[in-house]
């Protein structure tokens, strides 16, 4: 797209150029979360990074390194690249978490750079500067970005997209020189990218349909045996580690108790169900709104299932139709769909929704957006100045709201504060909620939560009930606490042995500490 902005005509020459751009790109990405550097452990981070001592320990490296992990009780135990990143953050922050969150926003500065210059090694030239610009400036500012920027153990998603463009980028120079030697390593290059994105996340196995995908709209004149050799390779790789990690996870664990369930019980509820939160996520993508951290059916509310087949039937019908007219759409809308299915509802996950779940899909459909920029300089200069101002427009504002959406995940008070309000039927919102109003002595706040969260779970689940014991405990009520407390130890007789639950990671140990005195014997009345 050309808008009249003839960038060849800037003092730097085009080659030259593109390097300063992808530099303005990154330090655009760093400057916008940069001040999520003073941002606490939240969520999964505090379990991973503050109540386990799994990534502090140096002698657990060769396990993660080996994959043995695999057999080992350990949160992400089936993550072992996402386990090793953790682990370097380790060695040199401990528990102090700006240097985590630094690492976080490092990676996603990279990303971005390297799909900006990805999109200019794929985009037709001249012109393909400013297309793949605007793309790749909208991926690096777009507020679903937010989750897996800002909460650290959630990075496994940026370590998965660093890899693809990794992998891409070994691939798009493999066999480009003669160098048998050379093609070799490259081959190989590509190969443990796409290992290592498999094993970060299980998004990463996209990656060999990416691959696919490159070879079959730009390389296929290409001499074929290479090429069948390495795409071999890379599925190997990948659907080897995908084989290991669902044949060698232990038998019995402390810290995942049941199995994920199905969406509505069975596979035709959950498939109906999907189809709603895709239809959410596509008008997230256009335009985001009441973004969660923990979305459930009063999130999809207003995304009936008629209506959300309608929408998808059209998504994927547009995709189709542009794939067939061009490679960058072809290879964009694979990436999208290759990187969506393994973290929807088709097969059982924890959390059937989540805004980190969209980063590595938002890669593919910055490689649709830069293409159509680009043939956007076909239309008449008050059209192409009319998008211009609309795109920026769009960008502005998007910074905006990223820039308001990672102080909500500043610290755990503020995130479950706003999660609550955002899904006011979310039950860990309510609970986590009042555990973090806890942590600050809010003793009434925190007693309204923990009912809240009572009521959510059908008082079903022991952890409001021990929050309500520390509650009565820390206002002076010894006889409710005791009542609170074997409550919730007749709904799990794990808290009557609160080590336990931090072994669990259910229980921080500040918390477990406080709980053992209502569970020794010469402390209950």
């Amino acid at each position: 797209m050309n808008l009249n902005l003839n960038l060849n005509l800037l003092v730097l020459p085009p080659n030259r150029l593109k390097w300063v751009l992808a530099l303005a790109i990154a330090i655009a990405a760093w400057l916008l979360y940069s001040p999520t550097i003073t941002a606490d452990f939240v969520w999964d981070a505090r379990a991973k990074v503050l109540m386990s001592d799994f990534i502090l320990d140096p002698s657990n490296l060769p396990d993660v390194l080996t994959g043995r992990v695999l057999t080992r009780d350990v949160l992400d135990n089936n993550r072992p690249a996402n386990l090793l990143s953790l682990m370097i953050d380790a060695a040199f922050w401990g528990r102090r978490p700006a240097g985590y969150h630094a690492t976080s926003i490092t990676l996603h500065a990279v990303v971005c750079a390297m799909l900006f210059l990805l999109l200019v090694r794929l985009l037709p030239a001249p012109g393909a500067l400013c297309p793949a610009f605007l793309a790749a400036l909208i991926f690096a500012v777009h507020p679903l970005n937010c989750e897996a920027v800002s909460e650290v153990s959630y990075r496994e998603d940026l370590l998965v997209a660093a890899s693809f463009m990794v992998a891409l980028f070994a691939a798009i120079a493999f066999l480009r020189k003669p160098g048998r030697l050379r093609n070799l390593l490259l081959g190989a290059l590509c190969c443990l990218a796409l290992l290592f994105g498999v094993a970060a996340k299980e998004n990463g196995v996209a990656g060999p349909f990416v691959l696919a995908g490159y070879w079959l709209l730009w390389r296929r004149k290409d001499p074929r045996l290479p090429w069948a050799a390495l795409l071999a390779a890379a599925s190997i790789a990948v659907f080897g580690f995908l084989l290991a990690r669902f044949t060698l996870r232990p038998e019995h664990s402390v810290i995942f108790t049941s199995p994920p369930a199905r969406l509505g019980g069975s596979l035709a509820n959950s498939l109906l169900a999907q189809v709603r939160i895709w239809a959410m996520q596509f008008s997230q993508i256009i335009f985001p709104h009441d973004l969660c951290a923990d979305y459930g059916p009063w999130s999809i509310r207003n995304y009936s299932v008629p209506l959300s087949a309608v929408a998808l039937a059209l998504v994927i019908a547009a995709q189709l139709f542009l794939a067939f007219r061009n490679r960058l759409f072809a290879l964009g809308s694979v990436l999208f769909w290759a990187g969506l299915l393994p973290v929807s509802n088709i097969v059982p996950i924890f959390r059937p929704m989540a805004d980190r779940f969209l980063y590595v899909p938002l890669l593919g459909l910055a490689i649709i957006l830069s293409q159509a920029l680009y043939l956007a300089r076909n239309l008449r200069l008050a059209l192409r100045v009319a998008l211009f101002c609309l795109l920026i427009l769009w960008i502005t504002a998007a910074a905006f709201l990223t820039f308001r959406r990672e102080a909500v995940w500043h610290d755990s008070l503020v995130l479950w504060q706003d999660t609550a309000v955002r899904n006011p039927f979310s039950f860990t919102a309510a609970n986590n909620l009042g555990w973090a109003q806890l942590a600050v002595q809010h003793n009434r706040d925190a007693a309204a939560s923990f009912e809240r969260a009572i009521q959510l779970s059908n008082n079903s689940d022991p952890d409001p009930w021990a929050g309500i014991a520390l509650v009565c405990q820390a206002i002076g009520n010894p006889a409710a606490a005791n009542t609170a407390f074997h409550r919730a130890v007749s709904l799990d007789p794990r808290y009557a042995h609160p080590q336990e639950l931090v072994r669990a990671l259910t229980a921080e140990p500040d918390v477990a500490v406080k709980l053992e005195l209502l569970s020794h014997p010469t402390t209950n009345p």
